[in-house]
């Protein structure tokens, strides 16, 4: 390992070959200057994973050099994850599966394997699945959106004009409380849901159909990582979206990172402004990293936005939404924890986009 700078006190003897023991993985640790693993690796692209070894309840009085020589675990020994109903994902082969109540999406609509996390949602639009010509009451001023899925569209009339198609849903502020669709050509899905995005496709049958929330809590291990004094973590997705949604939540009132409410700004805690952005997020990376002295943070390689506010990590840590449900949906690509502070330079040179 002498291209990391990185020596055998840090366990990596036996990492000697692991994926995770590279480059791309290793941060200098300005307490000594040696560059250092990780404790914490999830890759949804490359279905891998990693952790430290140190238990739960050791982790906030371990030593950095404890933590950084994780082993290869499942994805269920880094994540708790629910969802009380089916929903809808892309598999590899480019075809709509159902994914059981309580199992993760991992969905390849851009083409490649992405975690796929959403808040809950009601498709209006009933038997979705063989869509057909139908009037549907709808509240005057409420903000809704249209999607399909086929070589079709639709066509609105009444509470809003416009013409959907699989390439471009509609978003619309209802004029009247009344809404036609009418089917043109051949579609396999149909969705009209409330909100400023598409979601998921949610199957009906004659009356409107729920998808509940994903919940996607860190596990014990992950939680005591970002509740210690000092940490760096990057986020890694695309697509996201969500006013006031939590790209990395915790508990109800507490924030770590998230979108503003008119979604034009990523924000550490309550003040930080990291950047300015236009959603849903092109491919992106946010680095960010926390001390007693304050915290520093980056997006896709960005000017470095700094503070000395120590922020608030005790409680449950989400990802993709906090614990009273303020999502920030869409696909997420990695998210990768190291126990100490990096320097300025090595969070900017890490907040780019997974590669």
């Amino acid at each position: 390992m002498v291209s990391l700078g990185l020596s055998s006190s840090l366990g990596l003897v036996g990492a000697a070959g692991a994926w995770f023991a590279g480059p791309a993985f290793a941060v200098a640790d300005p307490s000594d200057g040696v560059a250092k693993l990780p404790a914490f690796v999830a890759d949804f692209r490359r279905d891998r994973h990693a952790v430290t070894p140190v238990i739960a309840a050791n982790i906030a009085a371990a030593s950095v050099d404890a933590l950084v020589s994780p082993q290869s675990v499942p994805f269920s020994d880094l994540f708790v994850f629910t969802r009380g109903s089916v929903a809808e994902y892309i598999d590899a082969a480019g075809m709509a599966q159902q994914a059981a109540a309580d199992v993760p999406r991992f969905d390849y609509r851009n083409g490649y394997r992405q975690l796929l996390l959403e808040g809950p949602a009601t498709n209006l639009f009933v038997n979705a699945f063989t869509p057909a010509t139908q009037r549907i009451t709808v509240t005057n001023a409420a903000q809704y959106t249209v999607s399909c899925r086929g070589s079709g569209s639709l066509i609105l009339a009444g509470a809003a004009t416009a013409t959907v198609t699989q390439a471009a849903p509609v978003t619309f502020t209802a004029t009247s409380a009344s809404l036609t669709l009418t089917v043109n050509g051949t579609l396999s899905r149909a969705q009209l849901e409330t909100g400023a995005a598409a979601s998921s496709f949610v199957q009906t049958a004659t009356m409107a159909a729920t998808r509940n929330a994903d919940s996607c809590r860190l596990s014990p291990a992950g939680e005591a990582l970002i509740q210690r004094g000092a940490a760096t973590f990057v986020l890694k997705g695309q697509g996201l979206y969500g006013s006031l949604g939590h790209l990395v939540g915790i508990d109800t009132g507490d924030e770590i990172i998230r979108f503003n409410t008119a979604q034009t700004t990523v924000i550490a805690g309550s003040s930080l402004s990291i950047a300015n952005l236009t959603v849903p997020l092109p491919a992106f990376g946010i680095c960010l990293g926390w001390s007693a002295t304050g915290r520093s943070g980056s997006y896709n390689g960005g000017t470095i936005a700094t503070d000395t506010t120590i922020p608030m990590t005790t409680g449950q840590v989400f990802l993709g939404r906090n614990q009273s449900g303020l999502f920030a949906c869409g696909r997420y690509d990695s998210l990768t924890i190291w126990p100490f502070r990096a320097a300025n330079t090595s969070i900017q040179a890490k907040a780019g986009a997974y590669s």
